[in-house]
């Protein structure tokens, strides 16, 4: 894949990008950026297949959402990217599409890695450690400050998730310029 020359079209905005090379588009399907419904060409734009055939991008689950809505196939960056901003939790069904079993996200290996603790007002502050906050949580003032941190964290995650980005372009153009790793 490394070696291919890719063309990606968003299937959000007819926005089409490229030419991309096979590490930034794998560096895009780990950041949640890539969408099932979006359409990738290596052939110079002859042909188009949606993301998921593109067997290295890793989009091998289903997430069945609580209302039975079924969303993917996806990758576990953007499992971990609807975890970090509450849209699932562990008890949402993942079905893989590989093996075509199914299973609940808290019972899945990478579920323990995942960043939505360290992002969730739900999940970090409510518990014995913060004894008022649930006295609290009727105060809408409270309620504001909480969702407005949420979105503060998010933010500066989604800043750090560029930051990476462009650090990771600079490391290639340094790389193809030279011929070596960065020290």
């Amino acid at each position: 894949m490394n070696d291919s020359t890719w063309h990606l079209i968003k299937a959000s905005d007819k926005q089409e990008y490229g030419p991309i090379n096979g590490e930034t588009l794998l560096g895009w399907a780990s950041e949640a950026k890539i969408s099932p419904m979006d359409k990738l060409s290596n052939d110079g734009r002859q042909t188009w297949q949606r993301a998921p055939m593109i067997r290295e991008l890793q989009m091998d689950w289903l997430i069945q959402m609580p209302d039975q809505y079924l969303y993917g196939p996806t990758n576990v960056a953007t499992i971990q990217e609807f975890l970090a901003t509450g849209q699932v939790d562990g008890n949402v069904v993942l079905i893989n599409c590989v093996d075509a079993t199914e299973s609940r996200l808290s019972d899945q290996p990478f579920f323990g890695f995942s960043p939505q603790h360290t992002r969730s007002a739900e999940t970090t502050l409510i518990g014995s450690q913060w004894p008022d906050l649930q006295r609290g949580a009727s105060d809408p003032h409270v309620q504001q400050r909480i969702i407005q941190l949420e979105k503060n964290i998010i933010e500066y995650q989604h800043s750090m998730d560029e930051w990476e980005q462009r650090y990771n372009s600079l490391r290639q153009q340094f790389i193809e310029a030279t011929g070596r790793e960065p020290k």
